[in-house]
């Protein structure tokens, strides 16, 4: 469950941003900015937040998956592949000991 602290800050940005911009909008409508200006604002406005969102959200649980990160599993894999080629030189000499008999 997430903490409500944890939520406060974007939904507090989002009300602020949305509440500018309603006011840029409510007091620039009749000084002459243009149309197509405003209309490409509201249109990919919220199309940029919502991929900003998912950027930050896809970073930010970026290692609560596995909770480790790509770093972290690689150097596993790198100490697995050393152990794994130790013991097979291992078995390599102990095959090529001739035999006692």
């Amino acid at each position: 469950m997430t903490k409500l602290r944890s939520w406060f800050l974007p939904v507090a940005v989002w009300i602020a941003l949305v509440g500018a911009f309603v006011a840029l909008f409510a007091f620039t409508s009749g000084s002459g900015l243009p149309y197509w200006l405003v209309s490409l604002v509201v249109s990919w406005l919220p199309f940029i937040v919502l991929m900003s969102v998912w950027v930050w959200l896809s970073r930010r649980n970026r290692r609560a998956s596995s909770g480790t990160s790509l770093v972290d599993l690689y150097e596993q894999q790198v100490f697995e592949s050393q152990r794994t080629n130790a013991l097979l030189e291992r078995i390599a000499t102990a095959l090529e000991k001739p035999s006692a008999g």
